[in-house]
């Protein structure tokens, strides 16, 4: 998958929550095309990729083909793992990095009317879908369900975009989460649903479709999931009574294993250590320690020196800890 390294061109508030981010290319050149119902994948350092649909009110079939930004609308969640946080903190000359557009909410030809359904941030897919349908002429109607009107965005677009055909519920205003069955209940056989937002939402509209007796096709929906950063893999587990050895000056890292010496090990590996009488008695192969805790076997070190564990025989002594990183 190619990846493209974009700047953030712009960032507005749309409600309290809500963040609006545009997105476009260094020099301002043009961008892979989308269509109606896209998203683009940002890959979020640490956190893993989140997917977010294209903003469009007012793109043309030329513009989508060779767009010279993209916009997508993020809500900061409270239960957030990154993504959300993620894009509310980025300003105008940041860099991100973005899978091209691709499309699995696409609009469908049908000769009866298109009823688009968003629930919350659920709302940006069905604004492009909106504009493509009035471009197209054909029959349309958005239903934006938000808990009050703190929560709506997009308001100006919408309002310019869909006119009479956008039908607005407040929770705090209705006193109840939209019915999904009664607005089924008035639609068309020949209608086609598109609904995003949260989960019981979707639910609900493919439990009122199926009470119906509608087709699965005729119900279309888009949930994005998280997908978590790979966690790095586990440590291997040393054997019994074995640890490592990090060399400072090279990096490289050796087995100690519990028949060996660290002195046996590095000689072995061509490392150039001093020593002399390998019991631990003359000093000669002493190294300073910069991590890890030594397992004293010497008699040359005081008891103070032990304490404080900066320096070793690496003739006889070992490795109270999985690591030692040595000053050599």
């Amino acid at each position: 998958m190619t990846h493209l390294s974009l700047v953030v061109s712009k960032v507005q508030a749309a409600t309290d929550l809500i963040r609006r981010v545009w997105l476009q290319q260094a020099d301002g050149g043009p961008l892979p095309g989308f269509t109606a119902g896209s998203h683009i994948t940002l890959t979020i350092p640490g956190v893993g990729i989140r997917k977010y649909s294209l903003v469009c009110s007012d793109c043309d079939e030329a513009a989508m083909a060779a767009p010279r930004e993209y916009q997508i609308g993020v809500r900061l969640e409270a239960n957030s793992e990154g993504g959300s946080r993620y894009v509310h903190a980025l300003n105008p000359g940041d860099t991100v990095v973005v899978e091209p557009p691709a499309n699995n909410f696409a609009l469908v030809q049908g000769a009866g009317e298109t009823v688009l359904i968003g629930g919350g941030i659920g709302i940006t897919p069905m604004i492009s879908m909106a504009a493509e349908l009035k471009r197209q002429g054909r029959p349309f109607r958005l239903v934006y369900a938000v808990r009050s009107d703190r929560d709506r965005a997009f308001r100006h677009e919408l309002e310019a975009l869909c006119e009479h055909r956008l039908h607005i519920h407040m929770d705090e205003v209705a006193g109840n989460v939209f019915d999904m069955g009664k607005l089924f209940a008035t639609l068309a056989p020949d209608a086609t649903v598109y609904v995003c937002g949260p989960r019981p939402m979707i639910k609900a509209a493919m439990d009122a479709g199926r009470k119906l007796g509608w087709p699965p096709s005729r119900v279309k929906f888009e949930l994005f999931f998280s997908v978590k950063a790979p966690e790095p893999p586990p440590a291997p587990k040393l054997p019994e009574g074995a640890f490592e050895v990090v060399l400072k000056s090279s990096g490289k890292t050796f087995l100690v294993p519990p028949d060996k010496s660290i002195l046996d090990v590095l000689v072995e590996a061509g490392v150039d250590v001093l020593f002399d009488c390998k019991r631990g008695e003359c000093g000669v192969c002493q190294v300073g320690v910069i991590e890890g805790v030594p397992d004293h076997k010497d008699v040359i070190l005081s008891d103070s020196e032990r304490a404080a564990g900066k320096m070793m025989q690496v003739c006889i002594s070992r490795s109270k800890s999985p690591k030692l990183v040595l000053d050599l």
